[in-house]
């Protein structure tokens, strides 16, 4: 079984038998809210980081990344109340911290919310940048 977390910006592998972890990655804190396609012996996923992440299985590692243009243009921000910008948190874990105690609203870094489809060797993705997004 595979599986990213909100919470921990964790990705797990585990022993569909037993439950047990088989292997974990960390994704910086980034909360991951995608599902995972898999393709062959590469598992992708998207992250609030406004990364995909191409996962080697056979290797338990990440093969290589694809950031979303947004996601190269805007650090990640929070908004004050007044809707102006007011911070960037270097660690995302402290960034999303802030968030949830209510600080402010995410402004947008381009996140991949939505699930990878593999079709013919061709990977596409959405990000809230407003692109979609074909990697071959």
């Amino acid at each position: 079984m595979y599986f990213a977390t909100s919470d921990s910006g964790l990705f797990y592998e585990l022993d569909a038998k037993s439950g047990s972890v088989v292997f974990s990655l960390g994704f910086q804190g980034w909360p991951t809210f995608s599902s995972p396609a898999i393709a062959g012996d590469v598992l992708y996923i998207g992250s609030t980081s406004g990364r995909l992440n191409a996962i080697d299985l056979k290797n338990q590692r990440i093969a290589w990344t694809f950031e979303t243009d947004a996601s190269k243009q805007n650090l990640p921000t929070y908004s004050k109340p007044d809707g102006t910008a007011d911070y960037y948190a270097p660690f995302a874990s402290d960034f999303y911290d802030d968030l949830m105690a209510g600080y402010g609203k995410l402004l947008t870094v381009g996140p991949i919310l939505s699930s990878p489809v593999v079709v013919d060797n061709v990977i596409y993705v959405g990000g809230t940048d407003g692109n979609l997004y074909a990697l071959m």
